[in-house]
């Protein structure tokens, strides 16, 4: 993870802290106020397909507003477009609470990918909470005669195009993270793009495909079980959960890609029940249970405000801008 994204992270824990701390309840209207929020189940969009570490995110969320608000969170996913066909779905939602959005840095990165984007990042969502990151993975089909980072471009540089690289969809960390790479690195790779990461790791197993970068989470149970390499982590440093496993870094100094998770509502959204939904999912990240549960995944609890979630959103939109044009990618 980059520097200046540890730091924000720091930020975010210590500037959000009294919010975290609050009870559940503490924002529950007077008697004789309008209904308390929520009254109603509310909807989760996840937008992509099932098996992802988005789905694992949203089942937390669902199980905990179920616990302390006692009604349902219905999780649905609404996968397509690198994510944009789900986010436009809650875009264009009422904005009443009840339709929410997992986001990750697609919203952050299509806006370069794609040439006519059905909505706007920065105006028609309302930033609730930033939740977690997780780094990716550098994953190859056994039967690819790579051990390494060095390795892996040292055959794509003498094979030029003999080596396809999946991913969850256009414009995810995923696929950028992959073009970023393929920039640095000075090697050629043909992307293939799935409706989702399970469609994707499942052409990987097989041997359709040869290359793909994979959250940690998903990554390590196939890494385990021998069905799949993987050759390091998309960090800056090693993880110390798993302190054997190189980082890109180590071949490509500098290179780094991370996911983060974070929930938003429609634009108009009334800033109370944003702030609200901020203070409960800020709670929820950092009960005991769920870090137990989530961090031997290769997740990092990063949660933050919703205006620090909209400056995160400012600055990557610009960073991932300049990675599309070094790549030469060109908007669809």
């Amino acid at each position: 993870m980059s520097p200046s994204l540890r730091l924000s992270m720091v930020l975010w824990l210590a500037l959000g802290s009294a919010l975290i701390a609050a009870p559940a309840h503490a924002q529950s209207p007077a008697p004789g106020s309008r209904q308390a929020y929520p009254g109603k189940p509310i909807r989760l969009i996840v937008p992509f397909a099932p098996g992802g570490g988005n789905d694992l995110l949203a089942r937390i969320v669902s199980q905990k507003f179920q616990e302390s608000w006692g009604q349902p969170v219905v999780i649905e996913n609404k996968p397509g477009a690198g994510g944009n066909i789900g986010a436009d779905f809650v875009a264009k939602s009422a904005p009443d609470g009840y339709t929410l959005l997992l986001g990750t840095n697609t919203l952050t990165m299509n806006p370069s990918i794609f040439r006519q984007m059905p909505f706007d990042t920065e105006q028609d969502f309302a930033p609730v909470a930033m939740l977690a990151t997780t780094p990716l993975m550098v994953l190859v089909n056994p039967t690819l005669p790579v051990q390494s980072i060095p390795e892996l471009i040292a055959y794509a540089r003498s094979h030029p195009g003999a080596l396809s690289y999946a991913t969850p969809g256009i414009g995810t960390p995923h696929h950028l993270g992959t073009e970023l790479f393929k920039t640095m690195s000075g090697t050629f790779m043909v992307h293939i793009a799935y409706r989702g990461s399970a469609l994707a790791l499942t052409d990987l197993v097989s041997g359709q495909v040869q290359v793909m970068w994979a959250t940690v989470n998903v990554a390590l149970p196939l890494v385990k079980s021998g069905k799949l390499r993987g050759l390091a982590v998309a960090e800056l440093r090693r993880l110390p959960s798993l302190p054997d496993t190189p980082v890109v870094a180590e071949a490509l100094p500098g290179y780094e890609v991370s996911a983060w998770y974070a929930v938003f509502a429609p634009a108009a959204t009334p800033g109370e029940i944003v702030q609200q939904l901020s203070v409960e999912l800020q709670r929820i990240y950092h009960l005991p249970d769920v870090k137990e549960r989530l961090l031997p995944l290769g997740y990092e609890i990063a949660t933050g405000t919703a205006e620090q979630l909209r400056s995160v959103i400012r600055a990557d939109i610009k960073k991932w801008a300049k990675v599309v044009k070094d790549a030469g990618i060109k908007p669809e």
